[in-house]
């Protein structure tokens, strides 16, 4: 059965903000993170 080309251009513009927003968010907090490395903030990662 087809979907109607209305329907999935309202599920590609759903699904299309949903990942702008996500990428965005990820994005913001990377900047913070090397911001606050750049300026001395936080110190280097220390793993393991």
């Amino acid at each position: 059965m087809a979907m109607p080309l209305g329907m999935a251009m309202y599920l590609m513009r759903m699904v299309w903000l949903s990942l702008s927003g996500w990428v965005f968010t990820c994005v913001a907090i990377a900047d913070e993170i090397a911001g606050s490395l750049r300026n001395g903030d936080i110190g280097p990662f220390h793993v393991g």
